[in-house]
């Protein structure tokens, strides 16, 4: 039988590690710098998580920022237990969790200037949202910023149905969560093979199921078992906020601050004629059929009307290009629309950024852009961000020398440790960057790779490689093909081991996660 506490909140059965780049500080300060409010500062800062779960967004963003002071709150202890051997593991000073209903936060925790919340809002009582809502009262500070993500409609409607059934499923099924959900599954792709009438009627859902065959057992129960779980409008969520004198700032992707990055030019004209931010995203919503939100609000904003008050209160943000050799006309997928950055100007910002990044009045500064008007500048940079043509981190990037054939080192205690549990571990490894303030994610063989060259040096990598891949049980797939021949698997790492050398370990020097010894 599960054990459930929080009010319905699945804890028998511990969540699934994972870093989320939304949840940084530098991510939440751009989009309010986006959206002309004054960010926090980008030190001296605190941060809490609520409902941290195993706390690795939480330890890769407090060694990415030793700046700031970062505090988790869970209520189940394998997460939070978790999470405080990262923390010694990587000797975050900054760092600490606390084991806790949000009903029973200590009293003196304080207040900051980031509050972030991911994966819980959907998945809890209404009762523990006003708890939620009650915390961010108390303990948000003027002028800081919230982060709240939540399943959302119209996007989840076709959908809901398929948690109401795994849910009600799994209920009369025997074991744990996990032996459960899977029970549960297994009954969906049953009834999904024999036609059922719903499924015949929803394409999509059918598609879906694909998707769960595919996902962690342990995430499936969290996302689906929960006895709370809620989609909701947008409108419905800004409301609540409301509540707490909270105001919208604006959203995550990137991209969705943009509301003709959003829907098609036939829907354009319907937003031209919008003044409301809150009928915005609603209107939004519906025309990308959103299913999954990243909003950020604030309490008693400080307003950047004009290009220059922004120069004034958020210059310390950075901007460079995304990754090495990215050539105009520039490209992106953004779901509903797909977006071509080209011209002049594009041309020489990515000219301007290709070697080091700057900040936005060292940009508009450079005589390449001086018969340009500022504002345009700002917003094809601001675009740029938007479409991941340029990154926005915390510090300058680039300009120092890195030698290849130097001995290598990894300074920080966190990546180091990282390194040495998470390489071939079967999963994505965030790794922490000062110079970005955020994580960055490399494949679990690259992390192998890194791992081999710090402890042992160049010589013979690809073997060592090759040798600890076969000990992990991984196998190596080409064209979604398992690779069973000796000598193919043996070339295959070689060209993975060169690779990782000539275009993976100087872009980690440039984030600073490794340098010269």
């Amino acid at each position: 039988m599960q054990t459930l506490s929080s009010d319905g909140y699945l804890t028998d059965v511990a969540y699934i590690p994972g870093f989320y780049p939304q949840m940084a500080p530098v991510a939440l300060r751009f989009v309010a710098a986006l959206n002309r409010v004054v960010p926090p500062a980008a030190v001296g800062f605190r941060y809490l998580e609520l409902g941290c779960g195993l706390g690795r967004s939480l330890t890769t963003l407090a060694a990415a920022n030793p700046g700031g002071e970062f505090v988790g709150v869970d209520v189940n202890d394998e997460h939070t237990a978790t999470a405080a051997r990262e923390i010694a593991a990587g000797s975050l000073a900054n760092a600490r969790v606390v084991t806790t209903v949000f009903a029973d936060l200590p009293t003196d925790l304080g207040r900051f200037e980031f509050i972030a919340l991911h994966g819980v809002f959907s998945w809890v009582s209404a009762e523990v949202r006003e708890q939620i809502l009650g915390v961010i009262r108390r303990h948000l500070a003027p002028g800081g910023l919230v982060l709240v993500s939540y399943n959302a409609l119209p996007g989840w409607a076709h959908l809901q149905p398929i948690r109401g059934i795994l849910r009600q499923y799994a209920a009369l099924r025997q074991g744990d969560s996990i032996k459960r959900v899977r029970d549960a599954l297994a009954y969906l792709v049953f009834i999904r093979d024999r036609h059922a009438k719903y499924f015949e009627d929803n394409p999509p859902a059918a598609a879906y199921v694909d998707k769960l065959l595919k996902q962690d057992a342990r995430y499936l129960a969290h996302e689906y078992l929960n006895e709370h779980w809620t989609s909701f409008y947008f409108a419905d969520v800004a409301g609540m906020f409301a509540t707490a004198d909270l105001g919208f700032v604006g959203s995550l992707p990137l991209f969705t601050n943009f509301w003709d990055l959003c829907v098609r030019p036939e829907f354009q004209e319907l937003f031209r004629s919008t003044n409301n931010r809150l009928v915005t995203e609603a209107h939004k919503d519906f025309c990308a059929n959103t299913a999954f939100r990243w909003d950020i609000y604030t309490a008693a904003p400080r307003r950047m009307p004009e290009l220059v008050d922004r120069l004034m209160d958020a210059d310390d943000l950075h901007f460079r290009i995304a990754r090495p050799g990215i050539t105009l006309p520039y490209q992106a997928n953004l779901g509903v629309v797909t977006s071509t950055v080209q011209g002049p100007l594009y041309q020489t910002l990515v000219g301007m950024l290709a070697d080091r990044s700057l900040r936005l009045s060292e940009i508009l500064a450079d005589g390449r852009v001086a018969g340009t008007p500022q504002a345009d500048v700002a917003r094809a940079v601001d675009v740029g961000v938007a479409v991941g043509l340029f990154d926005v981190t915390a510090a300058t990037v680039g300009g120092s020398t890195f030698d290849l054939n130097a001995a290598l080192q990894v300074p920080s205690a966190f990546n180091r440790a990282i390194l040495a549990s998470e390489s071939l571990g079967g999963r994505p490894v965030a790794l922490a960057s000062t110079v970005t303030g955020t994580g960055h994610t490399l494949g679990d063989l690259d992390a192998a790779m890194l791992h081999e060259l710090i402890e042992r040096g160049r010589d013979g990598l690809a073997g060592r490689v090759e040798t600890r891949l076969a000990g992990s049980g991984r196998t190596l797939q080409k064209e979604g093909v398992t690779v069973t021949d000796s000598t193919e698997r043996t070339r295959l790492v070689a060209n993975a081991c060169d690779a990782f050398l000539q275009a993976g370990l100087p872009q980690l020097a440039r984030l600073g996660i490794v340098a010269n010894a």
